[in-house]
Protein backbone atom coordinates (compact mmCIF):
# COMPACT_ATOMS: atom_id res chain seq x y z
CA UNK A 1 0.00 0.00 0.00
CA UNK A 2 2.85 2.30 0.91
CA UNK A 3 4.60 1.72 -2.57
CA UNK A 4 1.56 2.15 -4.47
CA UNK A 5 0.48 5.62 -2.41
CA UNK A 6 4.36 6.66 -3.59
CA UNK A 7 4.31 5.74 -6.85
CA UNK A 8 1.17 7.57 -7.27
CA UNK A 9 2.47 10.95 -5.67
CA UNK A 10 5.69 10.99 -7.71
CA UNK A 11 3.58 10.81 -10.70
CA UNK A 12 1.58 12.99 -9.98
CA UNK A 13 4.33 15.82 -8.87
CA UNK A 14 6.09 15.14 -12.32
CA UNK A 15 3.20 16.24 -13.96
CA UNK A 16 2.10 19.63 -11.94
CA UNK A 17 5.91 20.04 -12.34
CA UNK A 18 6.00 19.84 -15.86
CA UNK A 19 2.78 21.92 -16.29
CA UNK A 20 4.08 24.83 -14.15
CA UNK A 21 7.27 24.49 -16.48
CA UNK A 22 5.03 24.94 -19.48
CA UNK A 23 3.19 27.81 -18.24
CA UNK A 24 5.96 29.70 -16.98
CA UNK A 25 7.78 28.84 -20.86
CA UNK A 26 4.79 30.57 -22.45
CA UNK A 27 4.58 33.41 -19.59
CA UNK A 28 8.43 33.87 -21.05
CA UNK A 29 7.77 33.67 -24.67
CA UNK A 30 4.92 36.25 -24.33
CA UNK A 31 6.96 38.52 -22.32
CA UNK A 32 9.95 38.40 -24.87
CA UNK A 33 6.99 39.23 -27.62
CA UNK A 34 6.09 42.10 -25.87
CA UNK A 35 9.53 43.30 -25.15
CA UNK A 36 10.41 43.14 -28.60
CA UNK A 37 6.85 44.93 -29.09
CA UNK A 38 8.68 47.70 -27.16
CA UNK A 39 11.71 48.06 -28.52
CA UNK A 40 10.15 47.72 -31.88
CA UNK A 41 7.99 51.13 -30.65
CA UNK A 42 10.83 52.43 -28.69
CA UNK A 43 12.68 52.96 -32.31
CA UNK A 44 9.44 54.27 -33.71
CA UNK A 45 9.00 56.78 -31.20
CA UNK A 46 12.76 57.74 -31.27
CA UNK A 47 12.03 57.95 -35.10
CA UNK A 48 9.47 60.17 -34.83
CA UNK A 49 11.01 62.73 -31.72
CA UNK A 50 14.20 63.41 -33.65
CA UNK A 51 11.91 64.16 -36.80
CA UNK A 52 9.99 66.56 -34.60
CA UNK A 53 12.97 67.95 -33.51
CA UNK A 54 14.57 68.73 -36.53
CA UNK A 55 11.61 70.27 -37.24
CA UNK A 56 11.65 72.03 -34.03
CA UNK A 57 15.17 73.04 -34.51
CA UNK A 58 14.55 74.12 -38.09
CA UNK A 59 11.97 76.36 -36.22
CA UNK A 60 13.72 78.09 -33.84
CA UNK A 61 16.67 78.28 -36.62
CA UNK A 62 14.11 79.85 -38.42
CA UNK A 63 12.42 82.02 -35.77
CA UNK A 64 16.25 83.22 -34.69
CA UNK A 65 16.75 84.46 -38.52
CA UNK A 66 13.93 86.49 -38.20
CA UNK A 67 14.49 87.83 -34.78
CA UNK A 68 17.83 88.98 -35.90
CA UNK A 69 16.65 90.44 -39.15
CA UNK A 70 13.70 92.29 -37.51
CA UNK A 71 16.45 93.80 -34.92
CA UNK A 72 18.51 94.19 -37.43
CA UNK A 73 16.26 95.76 -39.77
CA UNK A 74 15.08 98.25 -36.22
CA UNK A 75 18.77 99.14 -35.89
CA UNK A 76 19.66 100.22 -39.07
CA UNK A 77 16.24 102.52 -39.28
CA UNK A 78 17.89 106.36 -38.08
CA UNK A 79 14.89 106.82 -36.57
CA UNK A 80 13.70 106.47 -32.75
CA UNK A 81 11.38 103.06 -32.67
CA UNK A 82 9.70 102.66 -29.49
CA UNK A 83 6.83 100.12 -28.56
CA UNK A 84 5.02 99.71 -25.14
CA UNK A 85 2.05 97.02 -24.01
CA UNK A 86 -1.56 98.01 -22.84
CA UNK A 87 0.15 99.26 -19.27
CA UNK A 88 2.53 101.28 -21.06
CA UNK A 89 5.72 99.67 -20.55
CA UNK A 90 8.53 99.67 -22.75
CA UNK A 91 8.69 96.25 -24.57
CA UNK A 92 10.98 97.36 -27.48
CA UNK A 93 13.61 100.30 -28.08
CA UNK A 94 16.05 99.99 -31.38
CA UNK A 95 19.45 101.89 -30.98
CA UNK A 96 18.37 105.34 -32.53
CA UNK A 97 15.90 105.87 -30.08
CA UNK A 98 18.73 105.36 -27.21
CA UNK A 99 20.85 107.88 -29.01
CA UNK A 100 18.20 110.51 -29.50
CA UNK A 101 16.65 110.33 -25.69
CA UNK A 102 20.27 109.16 -24.23
CA UNK A 103 19.45 105.96 -22.71
CA UNK A 104 20.08 102.28 -22.91
CA UNK A 105 17.87 99.48 -23.75
CA UNK A 106 18.86 97.27 -20.49
CA UNK A 107 17.80 100.18 -18.49
CA UNK A 108 14.57 101.23 -20.07
CA UNK A 109 13.04 97.87 -20.81
CA UNK A 110 9.81 96.82 -18.76
CA UNK A 111 9.53 100.98 -17.77
CA UNK A 112 6.52 102.73 -17.63
CA UNK A 113 7.25 105.18 -21.12
CA UNK A 114 6.39 108.49 -18.77
CA UNK A 115 9.75 107.49 -16.57
CA UNK A 116 11.77 107.80 -19.92
CA UNK A 117 10.41 111.13 -21.27
CA UNK A 118 7.75 113.26 -21.04
CA UNK A 119 6.19 116.00 -22.82
CA UNK A 120 7.83 119.44 -22.08
CA UNK A 121 4.26 121.41 -21.21
CA UNK A 122 3.58 118.05 -18.89
CA UNK A 123 0.88 116.61 -20.68
CA UNK A 124 0.86 112.99 -21.08
CA UNK A 125 2.82 110.94 -23.94
CA UNK A 126 1.63 110.24 -27.25
CA UNK A 127 1.98 106.37 -27.01
CA UNK A 128 -0.29 106.45 -24.05
CA UNK A 129 -3.12 108.90 -25.31
CA UNK A 130 -3.15 106.63 -28.35
CA UNK A 131 -3.87 103.77 -26.23
CA UNK A 132 -5.99 105.61 -24.49
CA UNK A 133 -8.18 106.98 -27.47
CA UNK A 134 -6.98 103.33 -29.51
CA UNK A 135 -6.60 105.60 -32.07
CA UNK A 136 -3.14 106.45 -34.85
CA UNK A 137 -1.26 109.55 -34.54
CA UNK A 138 0.31 110.61 -37.50
CA UNK A 139 3.17 113.49 -38.21
CA UNK A 140 2.47 115.60 -34.20
CA UNK A 141 5.68 117.73 -33.67
CA UNK A 142 6.41 118.36 -30.15
CA UNK A 143 8.94 119.19 -27.56
CA UNK A 144 9.83 116.33 -25.30
CA UNK A 145 12.19 116.49 -22.26
CA UNK A 146 14.42 113.42 -21.82
CA UNK A 147 15.17 111.49 -18.03
CA UNK A 148 18.49 113.49 -18.34
CA UNK A 149 17.22 117.11 -18.78
CA UNK A 150 17.56 117.51 -22.52
CA UNK A 151 14.95 119.40 -24.48
CA UNK A 152 13.99 118.44 -27.99
CA UNK A 153 11.97 118.76 -30.89
CA UNK A 154 10.51 115.35 -32.54
CA UNK A 155 7.98 114.19 -35.12
CA UNK A 156 6.30 111.31 -33.89
CA UNK A 157 3.72 108.84 -35.53
CA UNK A 158 2.13 106.34 -33.17
CA UNK A 159 0.30 103.04 -34.69
CA UNK A 160 -1.51 100.68 -32.53
CA UNK A 161 -0.11 97.20 -32.60
CA UNK A 162 -2.84 94.92 -32.87
CA UNK A 163 -2.82 90.51 -32.70
CA UNK A 164 -4.25 88.27 -35.55
CA UNK A 165 -8.05 88.71 -33.93
CA UNK A 166 -7.54 92.37 -34.35
CA UNK A 167 -7.68 92.91 -29.95
CA UNK A 168 -4.87 95.57 -29.68
CA UNK A 169 -1.91 94.73 -27.62
CA UNK A 170 0.39 97.63 -27.36
CA UNK A 171 0.96 100.62 -29.44
CA UNK A 172 4.69 101.88 -31.33
CA UNK A 173 6.27 105.20 -31.74
CA UNK A 174 8.13 105.81 -34.58
CA UNK A 175 9.99 109.43 -34.32
CA UNK A 176 12.92 111.62 -35.49
CA UNK A 177 14.96 114.37 -33.79
CA UNK A 178 14.17 117.66 -35.29
CA UNK A 179 16.13 119.34 -32.99
CA UNK A 180 19.56 120.62 -35.75
CA UNK A 181 16.89 121.36 -38.07
CA UNK A 182 15.45 124.06 -35.64
CA UNK A 183 18.67 125.09 -34.42
CA UNK A 184 19.70 125.89 -37.85
CA UNK A 185 16.28 127.18 -38.93
CA UNK A 186 16.94 129.87 -35.43
CA UNK A 187 20.71 130.15 -36.58
CA UNK A 188 19.31 131.63 -40.02
CA UNK A 189 17.17 133.78 -38.57
CA UNK A 190 19.69 135.08 -36.16
CA UNK A 191 21.91 135.45 -39.31
CA UNK A 192 19.60 137.63 -40.65
CA UNK A 193 18.70 139.79 -38.01
CA UNK A 194 23.00 140.18 -37.46
CA UNK A 195 23.35 141.65 -40.40
CA UNK A 196 20.84 144.15 -40.44
CA UNK A 197 22.16 144.64 -36.38
CA UNK A 198 25.86 144.99 -37.39
CA UNK A 199 25.00 147.49 -39.79
CA UNK A 200 22.97 149.67 -37.44
CA UNK A 201 25.61 149.42 -35.11
CA UNK A 202 28.48 150.25 -37.38
CA UNK A 203 26.19 153.61 -37.81
CA UNK A 204 25.34 153.98 -34.30
CA UNK A 205 29.22 153.77 -32.81
CA UNK A 206 30.12 156.80 -34.96
CA UNK A 207 27.14 158.98 -34.93
CA UNK A 208 26.12 158.79 -31.28
CA UNK A 209 28.62 157.03 -29.24
CA UNK A 210 31.18 159.95 -29.79
CA UNK A 211 28.39 162.52 -28.89
CA UNK A 212 26.97 160.63 -25.87
CA UNK A 213 30.67 160.87 -24.39
CA UNK A 214 30.77 164.34 -24.62
CA UNK A 215 27.33 165.27 -23.16
CA UNK A 216 28.74 162.99 -20.66
CA UNK A 217 31.94 164.77 -19.96
CA UNK A 218 30.22 168.08 -20.08
CA UNK A 219 27.41 167.29 -17.83
CA UNK A 220 30.09 166.03 -15.30
CA UNK A 221 32.04 169.32 -15.23
CA UNK A 222 28.38 170.97 -14.74
CA UNK A 223 27.84 168.91 -11.69
CA UNK A 224 30.39 170.52 -9.76
CA UNK A 225 29.42 173.58 -10.51
CA UNK A 226 26.50 173.19 -8.41
CA UNK A 227 26.31 172.52 -4.78
CA UNK A 228 24.94 169.30 -3.30
CA UNK A 229 21.61 171.28 -2.22
CA UNK A 230 21.45 173.09 -5.70
CA UNK A 231 18.27 171.33 -7.15
CA UNK A 232 19.72 171.92 -10.40
CA UNK A 233 22.99 169.05 -9.47
CA UNK A 234 19.94 166.54 -9.70
CA UNK A 235 19.07 167.37 -12.87
CA UNK A 236 22.73 167.12 -14.46
CA UNK A 237 22.75 163.64 -12.34
CA UNK A 238 20.01 162.85 -14.72
CA UNK A 239 21.47 164.02 -17.50
CA UNK A 240 24.52 161.57 -16.79
CA UNK A 241 22.36 158.43 -16.07
CA UNK A 242 20.58 159.05 -19.18
CA UNK A 243 23.88 158.83 -21.73
CA UNK A 244 25.39 156.20 -19.31
CA UNK A 245 22.03 154.19 -19.93
CA UNK A 246 22.23 155.37 -23.60
CA UNK A 247 25.77 153.93 -23.76
CA UNK A 248 25.26 150.94 -22.28
CA UNK A 249 22.95 150.32 -25.11
CA UNK A 250 25.18 151.29 -27.42
CA UNK A 251 27.98 148.92 -26.31
CA UNK A 252 25.42 146.31 -25.87
CA UNK A 253 24.35 146.38 -29.75
CA UNK A 254 28.09 145.88 -30.66
CA UNK A 255 28.72 143.24 -28.36
CA UNK A 256 25.80 141.34 -29.97
CA UNK A 257 26.66 142.31 -33.57
CA UNK A 258 30.56 141.36 -33.68
CA UNK A 259 31.61 137.85 -33.09
CA UNK A 260 32.73 136.96 -29.83
CA UNK A 261 36.46 136.46 -28.87
CA UNK A 262 37.02 133.37 -25.91
CA UNK A 263 39.94 133.07 -23.92
CA UNK A 264 39.48 129.76 -22.92
CA UNK A 265 41.65 127.74 -20.17
CA UNK A 266 40.61 125.24 -17.96
CA UNK A 267 38.21 126.34 -14.91
CA UNK A 268 36.28 125.18 -11.95
CA UNK A 269 32.26 125.38 -13.06
CA UNK A 270 31.23 125.32 -8.94
CA UNK A 271 34.32 127.87 -8.78
CA UNK A 272 32.68 130.26 -12.01
CA UNK A 273 29.30 130.23 -10.25
CA UNK A 274 30.27 131.22 -6.64
CA UNK A 275 31.92 133.83 -7.94
CA UNK A 276 28.71 134.77 -10.04
CA UNK A 277 26.53 134.49 -6.82
CA UNK A 278 28.93 136.97 -4.87
CA UNK A 279 28.41 139.17 -6.85
CA UNK A 280 24.52 138.71 -6.77
CA UNK A 281 24.72 138.51 -2.92
CA UNK A 282 26.17 142.10 -2.77
CA UNK A 283 23.46 143.24 -5.35
CA UNK A 284 20.50 141.67 -3.01
CA UNK A 285 22.28 143.36 -0.15
CA UNK A 286 22.84 146.75 -2.06
CA UNK A 287 19.16 146.91 -2.76
CA UNK A 288 18.10 145.93 1.05
CA UNK A 289 16.47 142.72 -0.31
CA UNK A 290 15.83 140.22 2.62
CA UNK A 291 13.78 137.60 1.37
CA UNK A 292 15.50 135.69 -1.39
CA UNK A 293 17.22 132.60 -0.65
CA UNK A 294 20.13 131.34 -2.61
CA UNK A 295 20.42 127.85 -2.61
CA UNK A 296 23.66 125.92 -4.30
CA UNK A 297 22.73 122.05 -5.69
CA UNK A 298 26.63 120.96 -6.90
CA UNK A 299 26.21 117.26 -7.66
CA UNK A 300 29.57 116.58 -9.89
CA UNK A 301 32.44 115.36 -8.68
CA UNK A 302 34.64 116.67 -11.78
CA UNK A 303 33.03 119.86 -13.28
CA UNK A 304 36.55 121.57 -14.85
CA UNK A 305 35.43 122.34 -18.28
CA UNK A 306 37.51 124.44 -20.87
CA UNK A 307 36.00 127.74 -21.17
CA UNK A 308 36.17 131.67 -21.04
CA UNK A 309 35.36 131.94 -17.43
CA UNK A 310 34.91 136.20 -17.22
CA UNK A 311 32.24 135.46 -20.24
CA UNK A 312 30.24 132.61 -18.80
CA UNK A 313 30.67 134.33 -15.33
CA UNK A 314 29.29 137.51 -16.91
CA UNK A 315 26.00 135.06 -18.90
CA UNK A 316 25.47 133.17 -15.69
CA UNK A 317 25.50 136.87 -13.34
CA UNK A 318 22.88 138.21 -16.23
CA UNK A 319 20.34 135.09 -15.98
CA UNK A 320 20.56 135.37 -11.76
CA UNK A 321 19.98 138.88 -11.79
CA UNK A 322 16.91 138.35 -14.26
CA UNK A 323 15.43 135.77 -11.82
CA UNK A 324 15.90 138.45 -8.54
CA UNK A 325 14.13 140.58 -10.40
CA UNK A 326 11.37 137.97 -11.14
CA UNK A 327 11.35 137.55 -7.06
CA UNK A 328 9.28 140.43 -6.59
CA UNK A 329 7.87 139.01 -3.56
CA UNK A 330 11.25 136.98 -2.52
CA UNK A 331 11.34 133.36 -2.87
CA UNK A 332 14.48 131.11 -3.81
CA UNK A 333 17.43 131.09 -6.37
CA UNK A 334 18.60 128.18 -6.92
CA UNK A 335 21.67 126.98 -8.61
CA UNK A 336 22.43 123.28 -9.70
CA UNK A 337 25.46 121.35 -11.67
CA UNK A 338 25.02 118.24 -13.06
CA UNK A 339 26.36 115.09 -15.35
CA UNK A 340 24.72 115.85 -19.12
CA UNK A 341 23.78 112.46 -21.21
CA UNK A 342 24.58 108.87 -20.87
CA UNK A 343 27.19 106.74 -22.34
CA UNK A 344 28.20 108.74 -25.35
CA UNK A 345 27.90 112.22 -24.17
CA UNK A 346 29.98 111.59 -21.00
CA UNK A 347 31.83 114.54 -21.24
CA UNK A 348 28.74 117.41 -21.42
CA UNK A 349 27.64 118.88 -18.09
CA UNK A 350 24.40 121.01 -17.42
CA UNK A 351 23.84 123.96 -14.75
CA UNK A 352 20.80 125.05 -13.61
CA UNK A 353 19.47 128.58 -12.72
CA UNK A 354 16.00 128.28 -10.99
CA UNK A 355 14.21 130.96 -9.15
CA UNK A 356 10.41 130.93 -7.84
CA UNK A 357 9.49 134.54 -9.63
CA UNK A 358 6.35 135.35 -11.50
CA UNK A 359 7.69 133.05 -14.80
CA UNK A 360 7.29 133.92 -18.12
CA UNK A 361 3.58 133.66 -20.11
CA UNK A 362 3.47 130.58 -22.35
CA UNK A 363 3.09 132.14 -25.59
CA UNK A 364 6.09 134.51 -24.67
CA UNK A 365 8.97 131.40 -23.75
CA UNK A 366 10.30 130.87 -27.78
CA UNK A 367 10.68 135.03 -27.85
CA UNK A 368 13.39 135.63 -25.04
CA UNK A 369 16.16 134.81 -26.91
CA UNK A 370 15.08 136.87 -29.45
CA UNK A 371 17.07 140.18 -30.14
CA UNK A 372 15.24 143.44 -29.21
CA UNK A 373 12.46 141.46 -27.17
CA UNK A 374 11.65 142.57 -23.84
CA UNK A 375 9.09 142.63 -21.28
CA UNK A 376 10.79 145.31 -19.11
CA UNK A 377 9.55 148.78 -19.66
CA UNK A 378 13.18 149.83 -19.50
CA UNK A 379 15.19 146.83 -21.13
CA UNK A 380 16.88 146.63 -24.43
CA UNK A 381 16.12 143.32 -25.04
CA UNK A 382 19.67 142.30 -25.67
CA UNK A 383 20.62 141.01 -22.24
CA UNK A 384 19.13 137.07 -22.82
CA UNK A 385 20.46 137.59 -26.78
CA UNK A 386 23.88 138.17 -25.67
CA UNK A 387 23.83 135.28 -22.88
CA UNK A 388 22.77 132.97 -25.62
CA UNK A 389 25.72 133.92 -27.79
CA UNK A 390 28.40 133.49 -25.24
CA UNK A 391 26.72 129.86 -24.58
CA UNK A 392 26.56 129.10 -28.49
CA UNK A 393 29.99 130.53 -28.31
CA UNK A 394 31.15 127.85 -26.05
CA UNK A 395 29.47 125.28 -28.45
CA UNK A 396 26.72 125.07 -25.71
CA UNK A 397 23.04 125.39 -25.42
CA UNK A 398 20.78 127.20 -23.78
CA UNK A 399 16.71 126.19 -22.88
CA UNK A 400 14.60 127.55 -20.27
CA UNK A 401 11.00 125.90 -18.69
CA UNK A 402 8.70 128.23 -17.15
CA UNK A 403 5.36 128.41 -15.66
CA UNK A 404 3.51 131.41 -15.51
CA UNK A 405 3.20 132.13 -11.24
CA UNK A 406 5.25 129.31 -10.11
CA UNK A 407 8.76 130.17 -11.55
CA UNK A 408 11.51 129.70 -14.05
CA UNK A 409 14.36 127.24 -15.10
CA UNK A 410 17.11 127.84 -17.29
CA UNK A 411 19.52 124.67 -18.13
CA UNK A 412 22.93 125.45 -19.55
CA UNK A 413 24.37 122.56 -21.57
CA UNK A 414 28.13 122.98 -22.05
CA UNK A 415 30.51 120.13 -23.18
CA UNK A 416 33.88 119.71 -20.74
CA UNK A 417 36.32 119.59 -23.81
CA UNK A 418 36.18 121.64 -26.85
CA UNK A 419 37.56 123.60 -29.79
CA UNK A 420 36.01 127.38 -30.15
CA UNK A 421 36.39 130.13 -32.84
CA UNK A 422 38.67 132.53 -31.95
CA UNK A 423 37.14 135.42 -34.42
CA UNK A 424 37.98 138.61 -32.12
CA UNK A 425 36.74 142.21 -32.27
CA UNK A 426 37.86 145.13 -30.92
CA UNK A 427 38.70 145.02 -27.08
CA UNK A 428 37.21 148.43 -26.29
CA UNK A 429 33.65 146.99 -27.25
CA UNK A 430 34.33 143.52 -24.46
CA UNK A 431 31.53 141.70 -23.38
CA UNK A 432 32.11 143.04 -19.70
CA UNK A 433 30.91 146.74 -20.32
CA UNK A 434 27.89 145.10 -21.60
CA UNK A 435 26.62 142.83 -18.75
CA UNK A 436 28.36 144.03 -15.52
CA UNK A 437 25.59 145.10 -13.09
CA UNK A 438 25.17 148.66 -12.05
CA UNK A 439 26.07 148.05 -8.64
CA UNK A 440 29.76 147.29 -10.25
CA UNK A 441 30.25 150.05 -12.57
Amino acid sequence: MENTTISEFKKNWGTELASAFHVFNEYTLRLEESYNHLQNRVKEIDKEMAYTNACLKDKVQELDSLTKYSNNLLSSIHSGVIAVNLKGEISTINKAAEKILGLDSSYVMGKKIETIFKNSDGSAPLLLLALEKRKNCIDVERKIETIRGVLKWIESSVSLIRDAHENTIGAVEVFRDLSEIRELEMRLRNADKLAAIGAMAACIAHEIRNPLNGIEGFSALLARDFEDSDPRKKLVKNIIQGTKNLNKTVTELLVFARPLKLKSKDNSISEILDRTLFFVAEDIRQKGIHNIRIQKEYNLDNDIVRCDPEKLQQAFLNLCLNAIQSMTCGGDLTVFTRVLGGDYRNEDIQVGIKDTGVGIKKELVNKIFDPFFTTKQEGTGLGLAIVNKVIEAHNGKIFVESVEGSGTTFTINLPKNNIYDIDSFDDRYSLNEALIPQFLS
